[in-house]
């Protein structure tokens, strides 16, 4: 997701941190935490700005979430190459009749948005995670658990922490710290500079 911090500018998952970022000295798992707290701690504001914009109906809030385009018309990376996909999982959700009320945890809110993609050809994990946080972002639904997909599994691995999902707990306390939206977002981006710690 993967997940990611999807602001309109800036970094984005996949994208490593600069090695040279942390200390200098073979930095420590506390120190790439905090240099993700420093460069990413308040992006999520952003997104939900746009994301979860209450002046928004649910099918106004659906569109957004499917079409994944920033404020500014630009498509979100990882949605790129599934564009032309986008509006056949758009049509689907409309098409189930779901209704806001009906979710109260973002586990039942991923759950469908996942039932959707499994419905396209050509969608996946990484686009049921974006989509899934978008419409969260709407309906104030925010992860419980870790989801593990794309660049995040890879992070996780290195945990030896493998699966579609995990709990919070099964990292080690510096991530824990994070908060599930945050430690799938942390995976992605460091995940390369944290393989460092494992040498």
């Amino acid at each position: 997701m993967k997940g990611d911090c999807k602001q309109t500018s800036g970094k984005l998952c996949g994208h490593s941190r600069d090695s040279n970022t942390a200390s200098q000295n073979q930095p420590t798992l506390a120190d790439w935490v905090n240099d993700y707290l420093a460069h990413f701690g308040t992006c999520y504001q952003a997104q939900t700005q746009w994301w979860g914009d209450r002046t928004l109906t649910w099918d106004a809030a659906l569109e957004r979430a499917w079409l994944s385009r920033f404020a500014d018309g630009k498509m979100h990376p990882h949605q790129r190459r599934v564009s032309s996909k986008l509006a056949e999982g758009l049509n689907i959700s409309r098409q189930d009749g779901k209704r806001s009320q009906q979710f109260k945890t973002f586990e039942e809110l991923h759950h469908w948005i996942e039932s959707v993609t499994a419905r396209v050809k050509g969608l996946g994990e990484t686009t049921a995670y974006d989509v899934a946080q978008r419409l969260g972002m709407w309906l104030n639904l925010a992860p419980d658990l870790v989801y593990l997909h794309a660049g995040t599994a890879e992070g996780a691995a290195l945990f030896n922490i493998t699966g579609k999902t995990t709990f919070l707990s099964a990292f080690p306390p510096e991530i824990q710290k994070l908060g599930a939206t945050h430690t799938e977002n942390f995976l992605c981006i460091y995940k390369d500079n944290l393989k460092w710690l494992f040498h």
